[in-house]
């Protein structure tokens, strides 16, 4: 043994990975390690008198135990951002409004499932009727199945044949293309526009060289997208369509660029009950990110407590007419009452004044923007509508309401951040067209619907009414 050397250096390399046993809270931990190693000569003979000189490569499995002491507890200071909450108020509550409005007019005649028949919700007119009808007359019409906006503006819409034949009767020199789409192919998408023509050309007389006809077997513009996968049969029920199209003054307008075009818009006056401007604003900013709900309780000064809710959303508004009853004027505190969702209940109070105007303010002027299904259609293809037609309407020190809105389709988060954006994107036009032309002290004011029901212009039970929800609307409203 004297000729062992006292000092051997060596080495190897290897590799393994620990395969846990236990959960990752549990104290005890039992861990399976596989690995394997290799140990290379390089010189290191233990003995000076033989070689023993070895290469090794060693596989195998170690079982690891272990256990550690509980640890200590700690208190952990958590931040909670804080939600935000304003109040806005409008200077004067009216309580009904004269609206003027330009109703824009869709150029489709939806049709049912695979029929190509024109669905009798449309206004069917015979020989006699047709010689004595007029668009005008649809403005005094008053449904007696329908009430409200929607009931009205869809009495008006249903007449859409009839306001094109007369449209082409006034005008002998316009002319229009039929696109009909059909998901069983051109040839009955074709059958569908021959259907319209056919009316046209029979019951107003209009002659048949002025009418093109094509079939397709989806719409230029189609609601269902390749790859789509969600609520087909609501999509698919607003490609069953006969697209009306024609670049005749008489029949469309220019709105954005050079193929952008519109049909002319019907001019409908009623009255609004219900004006959004006379709404009472309730911003909490932060609430559907932070809140799992939040209420309003609205005290006035003789001690009499309104509540209101629950909300999830950032703003809701309340009519003041509501928050007035029969009062005229009042002074009022209000108490946002939510709780967070680590369950902290957030109280915050603010105070606004109401009052009913005096006497009623002149004629309010209504403008909307249509949109195709998700974002196929922009707000800045409306600029030169916006620009030209809009914002010369709008006078000193008035107020301009901007409201978006979307049909069903789609998720209701992601319909509600469709909305914003419409409705922010045409603000910008509005306050850059209104900033060039001079206008002072105009205030406006935007609001977003998504696909509140609630809040819908118009229902969600057909594609006419899901088409027309797809919508950015401008009230503006003079002073008094």
């Amino acid at each position: 043994m004297s000729d062992i050397r006292s000092t051997v250096v060596s080495g190897q390399i290897g590799m393994g990975y620990d395969i846990s046993l236990s959960s990752q809270h549990d104290r005890t931990q039992v861990d399976l390690a596989p690995f394997v190693s290799f140990h290379p000569y390089f010189g290191q003979d233990p003995r000076s008198v033989e070689n023993w000189a070895v290469s090794t490569l060693r596989v195998g499995l170690v079982l690891k135990v272990g256990r550690a002491a509980a640890a200590p507890k700690r208190e952990v200071e958590v931040y909670e951002r804080e939600v935000e909450f304003t109040v806005q108020a409008p200077e004067a509550i009216v309580i009904d409004l004269r609206v003027r409005e330009s109703f824009p007019l869709r150029n489709y005649i939806f049709f049912d499932g695979g029929s190509a028949e024109i669905p009798k919700r449309y206004v069917a007119l015979s020989k006699d009727d047709a010689k004595n009808f007029e668009e005008e007359q649809l403005q005094e019409v008053q449904p007696t199945s329908m009430t409200g906006r929607s009931g009205r503006q869809m009495a008006v819409y249903y007449n859409i044949l009839n306001i094109v034949g007369d449209r082409m009767t006034r005008s002998t020199g316009s002319k229009i293309t039929l696109s009909g789409a059909s998901e069983k192919g051109s040839e009955h998408g074709k059958a569908r526009a021959e259907a319209v023509k056919k009316y046209l050309v029979d019951v107003f007389g209009i002659e048949g060289s002025r009418i093109t006809t094509e079939g397709r077997d989806k719409p230029k513009i189609p609601s269902e997208q390749p790859g789509g996968t969600k609520e087909l049969d609501l999509l698919r029920m607003g490609d069953q369509r006969v697209d009306i199209e024609s670049t005749s003054p008489e029949m469309m307008i220019q709105v954005g660029g050079d193929e952008h075009y519109m049909m002319k818009p019907v001019q409908i006056v009623a009255d609004d009950p219900d004006p959004l401007n006379s709404h009472v604003i309730f911003d909490v900013i932060g609430a559907k990110e932070l809140l799992t709900s939040w209420s309003l309780e609205i005290k006035d000064e003789q001690g009499k407590v309104q509540n209101y809710g629950p909300y999830t959303l950032d703003r809701e508004t309340i009519a003041g007419k509501t928050i007035l009853g029969d009062q005229p004027s009042g002074d009022y505190k209000v108490v946002m009452v939510g709780q967070t969702k680590s369950g902290k209940v957030v109280r915050m109070e603010r105070s606004f004044h109401l009052a009913r105007t005096p006497d009623s303010p002149k004629e309010a002027i209504r403008y909307s923007i249509l949109f195709d299904f998700d974002k196929s259609q922009t707000v800045a293809s409306y600029e030169k509508f916006l620009t030209e037609v809009v914002t010369p309407l709008i006078s000193d020190s008035s107020t301009v309401v901007v409201r978006g809105y979307t049909d069903i389709i789609g998720e209701a988060d992601y319909n509600l951040i469709l909305s914003h954006e419409r409705a922010m994107e045409a603000r910008g036009i509005l306050d850059t067209a209104l900033a060039k032309s001079g206008k002072r002290h105009v205030k406006v004011q935007t609001f977003e619907f998504g696909e509140m029901p609630d809040k819908a212009p118009f229902e969600n039970d057909s594609p006419e009414e899901r088409f027309y929800n797809r919508t950015v609307i401008l009230d503006i409203v003079p002073i008094r």
